[in-house]
């Protein structure tokens, strides 16, 4: 359970801290939800975006896109963290901006106490995100409808147009809790109408975190064997699968109703927008699973990004020859615009296959582990968070990608 990654949303850490304080002040219940599980609690993940106010890291990197490239020390330190204790459910607190205006005229405002939404990447095994959608989102919502708050799915929109159109949320794996969720968990963001308000509705906000945090723990220890039972039987079977894997998707769009408050009047409004919907998201490029991927030592950071995201790479100390799949780079886009220092680049490729030998020292990553799910986002470069697109492995037109697929004999 993390809060205060953008330390201009208080209400994360904020509702944390009221969490922690409820199991002090009520031992009886706190005894009972320790009884059923482990909690690991980071109320205040970037303390020096707290004391600066500011969404960012003192190093002005975004500590919630940090996932994949991991840049910072402080985004691996935390990450192994995690990885270590490696939990079934997690949550990561945050804040949304209640002033932003919707609208030609910006007259439409958010009107939702909190909103939520379970983690959507297709590598995420299915029976974990229907237990997520069925059971814990399920759950908030009749917490949140108990008491009287207003809720919604996370999304995102552009403005200055009365043809809204929203995206739910994304599969992105450079962002924290998909990243947490690819490691085959029960993962949630919880965002609450907040930025941009000062001390505004204070109470309303930080007892809207406490009430989804509530709803999603008290489920977790209600259906305690459920949760265990359905996430390590759904670990089993990824690891075991071979089913292919997605490397991009995208939202379903639908046509529905959204409640805005109306600026002028204060009153509730629905306004007919165009849903993105990612519940479940739709897979336009898929791959077949390979058995491992394997790459010179000559990549000794990329190996080294992996282990501290949890993946287990071997060393190949006899060195690696046979027949592999080989990914040829057919087109390359550069951004025109920076994304933290690094011009991100959009990558198509074709399949082949040939016969390859790697020297002594290269690096296997075997795909029948728990965390293999953070190896396809990483190490397929089409991924919109992989190492090609982040130019860790920085690839051009008619180059062999120097991460092979080793596929499983026909």
């Amino acid at each position: 359970m993390q809060g205060g990654v953008h330390g201009n949303e208080p209400a994360g850490d904020q509702g944390l801290l009221a969490f922690l304080g409820k199991l002090d002040a009520n031992t009886t219940w706190a005894a009972s939800v320790l009884e059923k599980a482990d909690i690991l609690v980071l109320p205040r993940y970037n303390p020096d975006g707290v004391a600066y106010f500011q969404r960012y890291l003192a190093t002005n990197f975004d500590p919630n896109r940090d996932h994949t490239k991991l840049a910072r020390q402080q985004t691996r330190d935390i990450k192994q963290l995690m990885v270590a204790f490696a939990p079934h459910v997690g949550v990561d607190c945050h804040e949304y901006t209640a002033s932003r205006a919707y609208g030609a005229q910006e007259q439409w405002l958010p009107s939702q106490d909190g909103q939520f939404s379970a983690m959507k990447n297709l590598n995420i095994h299915a029976d974990i995100r229907a237990l997520s959608e069925g059971v814990f989102a399920n759950a908030i919502a009749a917490a949140m409808e108990r008491t009287g708050l207003r809720w919604s799915p996370y999304i995102t929109a552009d403005t200055g147009t009365d043809d809204v159109v929203m995206d739910e949320t994304t599969s992105d794996a450079k962002i924290g809790d998909t990243s947490v969720a690819l490691t085959q968990a029960v993962m949630f963001l919880f965002e609450t109408r907040g930025i941009q308000l000062a001390d505004q509705h204070w109470q309303r906000r930080v007892a809207t975190q406490l009430t989804m945090l509530e709803a999603l723990v008290q489920t977790a220890v209600d259906r305690a064997e459920e949760v265990l039972e359905t996430v390590e039987r759904a670990r089993e079977d990824f690891v075991a699968s071979d089913d292919a894997i997605v490397i991009t998707d995208y939202g379903r769009p639908t046509n529905i109703s959204w409640a805005f408050i109306e600026g002028q009047s204060g009153s509730l409004v629905d306004v007919p927008v165009t849903f993105r919907n990612s519940t479940p998201l739709e897979a336009n490029l898929t791959r077949s699973r390979p058995e491992a991927y394997v790459f010179s030592r000559a990549w000794m950071d990329v190996a080294e990004r992996l282990r501290v995201a949890g993946v287990r790479v071997d060393t190949l100390h006899s060195g690696f020859r046979g027949e592999v799949e080989v990914l040829n780079v057919t087109s390359t886009e550069l951004s025109p615009t920076k994304y933290e220092g690094i011009a991100r680049t959009t990558v198509t490729t074709e399949t082949l296959r040939k016969e390859i030998s790697l020297p002594g020292g290269a690096f296997w990553v075997s795909t029948r582990q728990k965390n293999a799910a953070h190896a396809f986002v990483t190490l397929e470069p089409e991924g919109i968070d992989s190492y090609a697109t982040f130019n860790i492995l920085p690839v051009n037109v008619g180059d062999e990608y120097q991460v092979y697929r080793v596929v499983a004999s026909d």
